[in-house]
């Protein structure tokens, strides 16, 4: 057998050679390994390389290969690499005589640690009395039912002074911790009654910082009855959530080896991806199931861990060697990749500066040196910093130097506005921040410029302001004493009412409420003010005597009114349903259509809160309007983003996010704005640590606890010491805690390809002392001053009684404001010159070579009608129809009636021979009892089979989205259904349970989204589903939901009105002659 050296298959293959580095992973010995890999440093092609390595070398059959790795997103990408290697690895051996067989017919199953813990614990957990049938419940559902346990919670709750909201957090955070260290509530008890013991020993008078640590203890004593009563519920569902599928899984992995040896001589070689993230059950499950010497290779960055508030360690990189040792007994090998493919050389100057404290420190990473072809000078700076003196010129700057950069991008002038450069020609774009508090004024800098902007994530989502006025409206009908969002309606842009108006109503209000309330209500103010907000909307429904209003503003609360009073008739839809005809109810629907320039991205923020409703709707038990709302404010206060991988990079507009969002994404512009003191990196949050969270495990008792700070009370020999063994432990955190932000700092700086923007100001919105740069910008203004850059600006230090200046800045806006602004008189005009141009639907009164054209057309179509004779046949109905076909009536009749009148066999299209190989895998993988991975389609390696890069992007975005890890109910369940005497016939392609007993049946869709008339016609497919599985099913058709996926969009519709059994016997008898179908002869 021939023996390939990285850089004779890199040649065999037709790729770019290997760097050294990069051939030393990828012709590592087989045995444990630890690759360090610095960020942009070509990882999952050198991952992808060292599996063909195996493969062309005999090592490993491609079916022996496990990957494992964070997120969906990733596992696609790595499984699309791997494949795609392999599959070009087989064309070339053809040639030697050697065959696609010589390689193994089976493909590597690369899937993430979470589904891989799944299937563990579904083929395995009846070891340890595990029902493998257990439902995984998503963060929403589990958000659901913890506010449920708190609110309906009776105990004693003295020593907590929290929002019910903090509390439903903190509960999910300790059951999260306590499943992440495999710890139950009982090991905090025994834990905390040893440490008052401990403490209580001590002699002297009880200090009030040991009294406040100990007030925290026992506030977290009295959330513990509460997580039982969690974890009951959940049992009760036969539900589990992330934590308990980790721990369950680490629990049946080392109680029981023989799982170990199974999923050993299974996968005979393992790829651990971001290991650095990992968790300690997801280490203690990886250990006893690949330890002792297995071939394991972990990947990653101690630098880019940046996830230790979600329970991974920056130290589980460097304890690998010693965990995961070879046979010998010696630590495993470690080998390094600190080739930058992505950033310019000044960028990742800054990006080495920043991480050196953290190498002095001991992670095992050397500094990152450019790829020699991103070594060549650049014909302008690729790193700028600035120091403003307040946030609005921070953001100013910051703007202006991003609409520069498109333009330089775009080689246009530089006057071009940001919407007449092609979308296609405008760089990748993100603003990175610290904090959500900072993106307000970073928006508006940017969008006052004409730059499109997208803010990332659910927190950001629901500040744009199609969004906002969605739950704004949704927060009037589930309450009606919300009279802040009513004021928000009242004064936007749509209904702009002026002060005279809005006193009037509120006048009205009052009055309605004196007089309905009793005498003995004055007695009682919380209870009057609450009426009188509440009679607000009331007085909506109730305007008086018209003569109190502008005429305007009369007829304009009639309709508000009107419009409220339909939406609060449609309460009991679905969520999804609710906000569709909240949408087309008061217009928004069109008012985005129409919007100039960011209509698609403001469409696309409405499209995007209607799935996340659908979702929250279909993963959560009752899932009301009050509870989305809930959920909505808990998520708007989420500070930290959406969890890794969640965000895709958009092209042609400036996404905002945080920088813990932009893990693992690239773009080629990036700015990182707030580099000050206490905002980048901001204060220490005491609320991270045991001493003073309450919802944070005793670092004791964690399983990663050596590498955290730790509380020494044996000195104290009084509480004085305690105090002093209190002090150091707060400053040990502060330092981890500033070791933590600058990984974060390091992650920001190395996401541009291009241009680095780093900012910071002296003076933030509504503080008293100046801030001024953080050490990070310090930093960063030396390499700049060192040749790395250029420093645009630094504003010298305020005096020292200097008053900050924004304070004196008073916001100033017109009320009501005007929605057209500056296009005003441009609309009017335009407006106007429609409503004067004549009425003639004749275009040849224009254009003459229009005119002709037209002219030219209806001698064609004439002639055609005379030469081609057409006569009308009636064609009734067969006795049974096809799903399809009954779409095909609603859309075109007559092109039905002319299909069923002289059927023809359907032309090839390989569009559809994919779309059914697409739903072939499908089926496999959701009736398969064991992990199926993204090439799993039957056939997919066989020596004759060309490969399908489209059917493989198509699996690749399925298990990218999120449906990827839900388990149906059923697949593919044939029906036969019986409408006004038709037998209407089909397949469903999925069918979904939720714990509330309701039903959703999803469609699988690989062509593109209709519009239109063919969006309404395609949704009578869904209709004819719903219908039919509840008729299976014995269930009311309200409990059964229906959606098509749309695969290469990723996006999941919700068709609103789907017809009913009333509708679909209407569009059968509707027809004409009882029946029949008109079908025209050409």
């Amino acid at each position: 057998m021939t023996t390939y050296a990285p850089i004779e298959l890199a040649k065999l293959l037709r790729l770019p050679a290997p760097t050294q580095q990069q051939a030393d992973v990828i012709a590592a010995p087989v045995g444990p390994l630890l690759v360090v890999a610095g960020a942009g440093s070509g990882k999952t092609e050198t991952m992808a390389s060292r599996v063909v390595w195996l493969v062309a070398n005999g090592h490993v059959r491609p079916e022996q290969v496990l990957g494992l790795t964070f997120t969906r997103k990733a596992a696609g990408e790595l499984a699309h690499r791997i494949r795609q290697r392999l599959g070009q690895l087989a064309q070339r051996l053809a040639r030697e005589q050697r065959t696609a067989a010589d390689l193994g017919a089976g493909e590597p199953t690369v899937a993430t640690y979470h589904s891989y813990a799944a299937r563990v614990v579904r083929e395995h957990g009846v070891r340890a009395g595990f029902e493998p049938s257990t439902r995984l419940l998503t963060e929403a559902a589990c958000w659901q039912l913890a506010d449920a346990v708190v609110r309906a919670y009776d105990g004693d709750m003295t020593a907590v002074s929290a929002a019910p909201s903090t509390v439903v957090d903190a509960v999910l955070h300790l059951a999260g911790d306590l499943a992440e260290h495999l710890r139950e509530p009982a090991d905090v008890a025994a834990w905390t009654g040893r440490f008052f013991a401990e403490v209580g020993s001590k002699t002297g008078k009880m200090a009030k910082p040991v009294r406040d640590v100990l007030s925290r203890q026992q506030a977290r004593l009295q959330l513990l009855p509460l997580i039982r009563q969690y974890s009951e519920k959940k049992a009760l569902l036969e539900a589990m959530d992330f934590g308990d599928q980790l721990s369950r899984a680490a629990t049946v992995a080392t109680a029981h080896p023989e799982v170990g040896q199974v999923e050993r001589d299974r996968f005979r070689i393992v790829l651990l991806d971001e290991y650095q993230d990992t968790s300690h059950a997801q280490v203690v499950l990886l250990r006893a199931l690949f330890g002792g010497g297995h071939p394991v290779t972990a990947v990653g960055d101690p630098c880019q861990s940046i996830y230790g508030w979600r329970g991974a360690s920056a130290g589980t990189l460097d304890r690998f060697p010693s965990e995961f040792p070879q046979r010998s007994g010696e630590p495993a090998a470690l080998l390094s990749l600190t080739t930058s493919w992505r950033n310019r050389p000044e960028i990742l100057d800054v990006a080495n500066t920043l991480s050196a404290p953290l190498r002095s420190y001991g992670a095992r990473v050397q500094e990152l040196a450019p790829a020699d072809v991103l070594a060549e000078p650049a014909s302008t700076a690729t790193v700028h910093c600035a120091l403003l003196d307040t946030y609005t010129e921070e953001a100013a700057w910051l703007a202006d130097r991003v609409l520069a950069s498109w333009r330089l991008a775009a080689k246009v002038e530089p006057d071009t506005f940001p919407y007449d450069i092609p979308v296609e020609d405008r760089p990748s774009t993100a603003v990175l921040v610290r904090t959500r508090a900072q993106i307000p004024a970073l928006e508006n800098a940017l969008r006052s410029r004409g730059l499109p902007v997208e803010v990332v994530g659910l927190g950001g989502l629901l500040d744009t302001p199609e969004v906002r006025d969605v739950v704004s409206t949704m927060r009037v009908l589930a309450d009606p004493a919300e009279g802040a969002a009513l004021l928000r309606i009242l004064t936007g842009p749509r209904w702009r009412i002026g002060p005279r108006d809005l006193v009037a109503l509120y006048r009205r209000a009052r009055s309605l409420a004196a007089a309905r309330r009793t005498g003995d209500s004055a007695a009682e103010p919380e209870l009057a003010d609450r009426l009188d907000e509440a009679v607000l909307v009331e007085a909506l429904d109730d305007l008086g005597d018209p003569e109190r209003y502008s005429q305007e503003g009369h007829r304009r609360f009639a309709r508000l009114g009107a419009e409220l009073r339909d939406l609060r008739r449609r309460l009991d839809q679905p969520l999804p349903d609710l906000i569709a005809d909240l949408e087309r109810v008061t217009g928004l629907d069109v008012e985005v259509a129409a919007r100039p320039g960011d209509a698609g991205l403001a469409r696309g923020h409405l499209d995007a809160f209607s799935n996340i409703a659908a979702r929250f709707a279909g993963e959560s038990e009752g899932a009301t309007l009050s509870a989305f709302l809930a959920f909505l404010a808990a998520a708007e206060n989420e500070e930290r983003g959406l969890a890794p991988g969640e965000v895709e990079v958009v092209g042609g507009a400036v996404q905002i996010l945080t920088a813990h969002a932009a893990k693992g994404l690239e773009w080629d512009v990036v700015a990182v704005a707030g580099l000050c003191a206490d905002v980048f990196p901001g204060p220490s949050n005491a609320g991270d640590h045991w001493l003073r969270g309450l919802g944070v495990l005793p670092f004791p008792l964690r399983g990663d606890h050596a590498g955290l700070p730790a509380l020494d009370l044996d000195a104290a020999s009084d509480v004085k010491g305690v105090v002093a063994a209190l002090e150091a432990f707060t400053r040990d955190w502060r330092d981890h805690d500033i070791r933590e932000e600058r990984r974060l700092a390091y992650v920001a700086v190395t996401r541009p390809r291009r241009l680095l923007l780093a900012s910071g100001y002296w003076w933030g919105e509504g503080v008293k002392r100046a801030r001024g740069p953080s050490v990070f910008l310090d930093e960063i203004r030396e390499r700049c001053r060192a040749g790395a850059g250029v420093v645009d600006v630094w504003a010298a230090r305020p005096e020292a009684d200097a008053q900050n200046p924004t304070a004196t800045d008073v916001p100033s806006a017109s009320w009501p404001a005007d929605p057209l602004g500056h296009r005003r008189p441009l609309l009017e005009a335009a407006a106007a010159l429609v409503r004067s141009a004549p009425v003639d639907d004749r275009p040849e009164t224009g254009d003459p070579l229009v005119a002709r054209w037209v002219s030219e057309t209806e001698l064609l179509l004439a002639e055609r009608a005379r030469l081609v004779p057409r006569s009308t046949v009636e064609v009734t109905l067969p006795g049974h129809l096809s799903v399809s076909q009954l779409v095909s009536l609603r859309r075109d009749p007559q092109r039905l009636a002319r299909s069923l009148r002289r059927p023809l066999p359907a032309r090839p299209d390989p569009y559809a021979r994919r779309g059914t190989a697409f739903h072939h895998w499908l089926e496999q993988r959701f009736r398969a009892e064991r992990l199926i991975d993204l090439d799993e389609l039957p056939g997919a390696a066989d020596e004759d089979a060309a490969p399908d890069s489209a059917l493989a992007d198509l699996q690749a975005r399925f298990l990218a989205s999120e449906w990827a890890d839900m388990v149906p109910l059923d697949v593919e369940v044939p029906f036969a259904s019986v409408i006004a005497g038709v037998v209407v016939r089909g397949r469903m392609d999925a069918v979904y349970r939720y714990p509330d007993g309701r039903y959703d049946v999803v469609d699988w869709k690989t062509g593109g989204r209709p519009g239109g008339a063919d969006a309404t016609a395609a949704a009578v497919q869904l209709a004819a589903y719903r219908l039919a599985w509840a008729e299976l099913r014995g269930v009311p058709l309200d409990r059964v939901g229906a959606a098509f996926f749309y695969v290469r969009s990723g996006e999941t519709v919700r068709p609103a009105d789907l017809l009913d059994e009333e509708g679909l016997l209407a569009l059968i008898t509707a027809l004409p002659a009882s029946g029949q179908v008109t079908a025209v002869s050409q």
